[in-house]
């Protein structure tokens, strides 16, 4: 029985993943997170898109999906090996992926208090019957990005959904994740640094979510303001309930509790 669990967070830009991601490495400590914006292409090589004339960030193509899928499986496979869980070994394998551009939010030790977080991980160690988080029988790669579970043939080598054991899809309303997207100032890129052009979230971000997730979506009419879904004609889920669909417009406590469960499910799966 594999003792790596791989736990993609996906979600649309803005939606809280990094956040969540940082604080269940404080949930479980034996925890590598890999952040999708480090697997970009280079500058020239982002899609332009066809319709306004800009880069295309928001694509599939614009990420190296083959390289992406590459380093999980290679981490899962470092993992696997005895005392792996050394803590010099958990840092030199999450040296390799410190991402130069995925910054952490300024208030992700605010967003969950320490009462919340201290109460999540004490029902955590309960389930698993152990005394302390240095126990947990497992390791976790977290994955972290925004097209993690994109519409696209999921039997492929090169889907990151592919390569997840089971997944977290953090939403949040469109007015909420435009106010987020548009209070930053810039990104850092594999060459230079990009900016937003004006309405760039409406004219490529959001479009996007919502067409490389037209499936999804589908199956969960909750995570875009469209209302005219036709609730009679959504299609299953194409994840087959793989991915646990939850919200940061609620208390980030409620989210990480979620994403905790899910984590808990899948190990509890394997030692049936």
């Amino acid at each position: 029985m594999s003792k790596v669990i791989v736990v993609g967070i996906s979600g649309p830009s803005c939606s809280g993943k990094t956040a969540i991601a940082l604080n269940l490495l404080k949930v479980f400590p034996h925890t590598v997170i890999i952040h999708q914006d480090d697997f970009y292409k280079t500058d020239s090589q982002i899609p332009i898109h066809a319709d306004i004339g800009v880069q295309d960030w928001d694509c599939p193509e614009a990420v190296d999906m083959p390289r992406l899928v590459r380093e999980i499986r290679n981490v899962r496979l470092q993992l696997e090996c005895p005392g792996a869980y050394n803590s010099d070994k958990l840092d030199d394998v999450r040296g390799h992926f410190a991402s130069q551009w995925a910054n952490p939010p300024e208030d992700v030790d605010r967003l969950v208090s320490a009462d919340a977080l201290s109460s999540i991980k004490a029902q955590a160690l309960r389930s698993l019957g152990v005394a302390d988080a240095g126990q947990v029988p497992f390791a976790i790669i977290l994955v972290e990005g925004i097209l993690l579970f994109h519409d696209g043939d999921q039997s492929s080598d090169h889907h990151p959904g592919s390569v997840c054991d089971t997944g977290v899809f953090i939403y949040a309303q469109y007015d909420t994740l435009k106010t987020r997207r548009e209070s930053r100032t810039a990104y850092a890129t594999v060459e230079g640094v990009w900016a937003d052009a004006p309405g760039y979230f409406d004219a490529l971000v959001w479009p996007n979510f919502v067409k490389y997730h037209a499936g999804f979506v589908a199956a969960h009419p909750e995570l875009t303001v469209d209302k005219t879904v036709d609730e009679a004609g959504l299609i299953s889920d194409p994840w087959d309930g793989k991915v646990v669909v939850c919200s940061s417009d609620t208390a980030a406590e409620d989210t990480l509790g979620q994403c905790v469960k899910a984590i808990l499910a899948e190990w509890q799966k394997r030692s049936l």
